[in-house]
């Protein structure tokens, strides 16, 4: 959506965006009370520990870092791949050894394949396609900080909390998944698993900033029923900070959409690998096995549902209020013979926000909303039928 503004915001994108790449630093660009740039400057650190640097420095020991992580991550994926076909006896197929169908095992490489897409793709976006758009979504979040507290920027920060499922999986299942296995194959797989910290780590920032997104319309909503006469409503600025909003979100796609996308896709397929792996394990349950296992499918289940929850609320509040923005607008009257040119800006608001989508996509594909929950279940249920019926026939040839 291409969302127009007035033309000092156009005059401070084009001073920002004129600003020399090697030298621009997050403190470079305006920021009137800082408490933004304060607030986003563990995110910045913790990227660049990662090798994504978001503040536009261009270093040459920094790029050289950057593919070093970048390499990392392809190294240890690939290895992982590598050695599962190399080398298939695993802890999990030995612990579960009477299940030894062919669906079975090509389920665990697909289910491998997918995380690899997953990270690898995550930190390909994050280190090309979101640090290359950051510098303009940063610049709208400066322009619309002023409307911001601290409370807004507090609240925005419990989604860092997304971080504890992952540490935990990374922390506790994955060393004991790895028992067993040769000390390099157990220090490839738990890098290969630690990797999945890019894709967790854009999806934080593309909730943190959609959050921000949501208060802000709400903070705009509030002001339009906070004046039932509207006589001293200035809808021009409305509209201004209407605009803004909406150039956020616009942002917020360019910089997270192919994140999001490989996200979403990751989880759904892993959801139906989980629960077809689950069902095959509890059909062939032995009181002998290792009782984590279990443990472990339930874990990675439960961190998947959590995970979808947060991407798909945020955008879901976000459609409500942009309705029941439009809402608001349309309960103020302003009679045209008393003052024709507010009742003009008024109708061109309304029709501004109707005509508006307002919406926070996967990489265009797509919308997101709740209504993916509905379509995961379905989907889950329609191949893990299919899944267990190739199982199925395997016995009976």
């Amino acid at each position: 959506m291409q969302t127009g503004g007035v033309d000092d915001y156009h005059n401070f994108i084009f001073s920002v965006a004129s600003l020399k790449p090697s030298t621009m630093r997050s403190s470079d660009l305006p920021n009137e009370g800082g408490q933004l740039d304060h607030r986003f400057q563990p995110i910045f650190i913790w990227m660049k520990i990662l090798g994504i640097s978001l503040t536009g420095e261009r270093r040459f020991i920094g790029n050289v870092y950057d593919l070093l992580m970048l390499a990392i991550t392809l190294a240890s994926n690939t290895a992982s791949i590598t050695l599962m076909l190399v080398e298939p006896d695993r802890p999990k197929q030995e612990d579960l050894s009477i299940i030894t169908s062919y669906t079975f095992t090509q389920i665990l490489y697909i289910d491998n394949l997918n995380f690899i897409l997953l990270v690898v793709g995550a930190h390909l976006m994050l280190l090309c396609q979101t640090r290359r758009h950051w510098k303009k979504l940063w610049a709208t979040l400066l322009e619309v900080q002023v409307y911001l507290n601290r409370k807004i920027l507090n609240r925005s920060f419990v989604i860092a909390l997304l971080l504890i499922p992952e540490a935990i999986m990374i922390g506790l299942v994955v060393p004991l998944d790895v028992i067993g296995l040769p000390l390099y194959q157990q220090l490839v797989e738990v890098v290969s698993c630690a990797t999945k910290i890019y894709a967790i780590s854009g999806m934080i920032l593309f909730c943190m900033c959609g959050w921000i997104a949501s208060d802000l319309f709400q903070v705009l909503l509030k002001q339009l029923n906070d004046d039932p006469s509207n006589s001293s409503l200035c809808l021009k600025t409305v509209k201004k900070r209407y605009q803004q909003v909406c150039q956020l979100i616009d942002d917020i796609n360019q910089c997270f959409g192919f994140i999001v996308l490989f996200l979403i896709t990751y989880m759904m397929a892993s959801v139906v690998m989980v629960c077809f792996v689950a069902v095959v394990e509890f059909q062939h349950y032995d009181s002998t096995a290792v009782p984590w296992l279990y443990v472990r499918d339930w874990i990675l289940l439960i961190q998947h549902v959590i995970n979808l929850i947060a991407i798909t609320f945020i955008p879901h509040t976000i459609n409500i209020q942009n309705q029941q923005i439009h809402l608001a607008l349309g309960r103020i009257e302003i009679d045209s013979r008393i003052d024709s040119s507010r009742h003009e800006q008024l109708e061109f608001l309304k029709w501004d926000v109707s005509q508006s989508s307002v919406k926070l996509t996967a990489a265009g594909l797509f919308d997101i909303t709740p209504r993916l929950f509905p379509k995961l279940i379905g989907i889950t249920m329609t191949y893990v039928i299919i899944l267990f019926q190739f199982q199925s026939s395997e016995k009976t040839t």
